[in-house]
């Protein structure tokens, strides 16, 4: 073939090649583009909408939506909780072969709401979702609430006729009535303990348990009013109103141990939180000595890596000064102490990172795991006991950072690499104490519904449900759940509030709902 014929031969192949090329690409893209107007089979032009399944809740804002799926979980979590209390009274009285379908059902829930309140930490992060899948996660949230509630209301009658508290209602009285002395007489030296701690510890590192003694005789004030209500239905034979009655003492009681022994709790673990801050102290202080002779070894070459270490060794410094001289003083806070060291200790320790070899990096944190884990224990332990006997008036925020709290130390328990462990406990502990400002916050602003014991309203308390209860630590079965404020519209129809309205009003206004094993369905339907 003569030069001339390979020329164009090389054209007419340069041209297929580009032909056949432009076809794929052509191709492809109407592959990729959605059905409907301008895509394939579409009957015009314009852009094509969105592909994915529709948006079940098109109609709502994506505001409305979030406050939505946050009341749902504030409900369901509400339900899990209860549900699970109940399960440990029936666990008691019956054993755990006889309860475990009940048992299998809370576990299931309980995993559900965990998920759920992993997707509102994700919404809740750093990070900021795109609307479309802001969206995507809340519709997730709120699928997942109603799971648990169809999988605890699938329950709850089963485990309402095992229960069956009108048959033992007499023995049931008398036992009650038996605890209800006992943790009276618990009273003052509980109080007794918070004034010995108040001397040693401030005002925050007691927040968790400061009121304790005080919602303790509120929930022993609202037990005595239903076992009173109890012996009185019982005398008129109404067996199944002296059987709601025992159940919500039942529940009062089961909260003033909680909150009683917390505070127990809350003196050892703060006494000994005091040493693990000086030990801290002392190790930080070792850090920073590493610190300064790695800088020295480093020459002050003035690059990255040495900067960067130069000013976590200067922060390191400072806070450990400022720990041991707070640790000097009448009055500390320790699991706060700590969580500073945690949190200068976790930044020098990455910036040693770069002049450490992996070992060095392992060793050390193996070293200060058990501090670690001892502090993210504590912290938690003290937001689950706040927020599970104030739930009445606690939010998803607080709720969340707990639930990821939670997740995080299982994470820093479960073994494996120490340095990793170690990030996850002190993850732990920053996250529960996050729950804990939240949830304080929540109960602050809570009021029954103005603040239960303070003047300025009357407490409307209407026919159907449980009748009209007395007066006696109302406001404190509220708080803790045992009595709920509201039920979510949809639930069974139609919401259910308890609320202040200024004196002489008389609106038709329904009872309050008792908290019982199933979810917010089974409280409307049985409420």
């Amino acid at each position: 073939m003569d030069s001339g014929g390979a020329d164009l031969y090389s054209v007419l192949c340069c041209l297929l090649t580009f032909f056949v090329a432009l076809a794929i690409v052509l191709f492809v893209l109407r592959r990729r583009r959605p059905p409907g107007p301008g895509g394939p089979g579409g009957g015009g032009g314009g852009p094509a909408g969105p592909s994915g399944p529709p948006d079940p809740y098109a109609g709502m804002s994506t505001d409305d939506l979030s406050t939505r799926a946050n009341g749902q979980l504030v409900a369901v979590d509400n339900a899990v909780r209860t549900s699970e209390q109940e399960l440990g009274f029936a666990t008691a009285q019956y054993g755990t072969a006889t309860v475990a379908p009940y048992a299998q059902a809370v576990a299931a829930a309980k995993d559900e709401v965990a998920a759920a309140f992993r997707l509102r930490q994700q919404l809740d992060d750093e990070i900021e979702e795109d609307e479309p899948t802001r969206r995507a996660l809340l519709a997730d949230i709120l699928r997942r609430c109603a799971a648990v509630d169809q999988r605890l209301d699938a329950q709850a009658d089963a485990f309402e006729r095992l229960r069956d508290m009108q048959a033992n209602a007499e023995q049931l009285s008398a036992d009650l009535t038996a605890r209800a002395s006992a943790l009276r007489a618990g009273l003052p030296a509980g109080a007794a303990t918070l004034t010995g701690l108040g001397t040693r510890y401030t005002d925050g590192a007691l927040a968790a348990v400061s009121g304790n003694a005080t919602e303790a005789a509120a929930r022993l004030d609202f037990a005595d009013e239903q076992l009173r209500r109890a012996a009185t239905s019982l005398a008129a034979a109404d067996r199944g109103q002296a059987a709601v009655a025992l159940r919500g003492a039942q529940q009062a009681l089961d909260q003033a141990g909680q909150l009683l022994d917390a505070v127990g709790r809350a003196a050892t673990d703060l006494d000994a939180a005091a040493q693990a801050a000086t030990r801290l102290t002392d190790e930080l202080h070792a850090e920073v000595a590493a610190g300064r002779a790695a800088l020295q070894a480093g020459g002050g070459t003035g690059s990255a890596d040495q900067v960067n270490l130069a000013a976590a060794v200067a922060r390191a410094e400072q806070v450990a000064a400022d720990v041991r001289g707070q640790l000097a003083a009448p009055r500390t806070d320790p699991l706060g102490l700590m969580r500073r060291l945690e949190g200068a200790g976790a930044s020098l320790g990455q910036a040693l990172g770069a002049v450490r070899d992996a070992a060095e990096r392992a060793g050390q944190a193996r070293a200060q795991l058990e501090q670690a884990l001892f502090a993210a224990r504590s912290a938690v332990d003290a937001a689950t006991g706040f927020i599970g006997t104030r739930r009445g008036a606690v939010g998803s925020t607080a709720r969340s950072r707990l639930a990821e709290a939670q997740q995080q130390l299982a994470t820093a328990s479960g073994g494996g690499d120490p340095v990793l462990a170690l990030t996850a406990a002190q993850r732990a502990h920053d996250l529960a104490a996050q729950a804990m400002d939240a949830a304080r916050d929540d109960v602050e602003r809570w009021s029954f519904p103005s603040g239960y014991g303070r003047p300025g309203g009357q407490v409307i308390i209407g026919g159907g449900g449980m009748g009209g209860f007395g007066m006696g630590g109302l406001g404190g079965a509220v708080l803790g759940g045992i009595l709920l404020e509201n039920v979510l519209s949809g639930a069974g129809g139609g919401g259910i509030r308890l609320g202040l309205v200024p004196g002489g009003d008389d609106p038709a206004a329904p009872a309050p709902v008792q908290a019982r094993f199933g979810g917010p369905s089974t409280w409307a339907r049985q409420g």
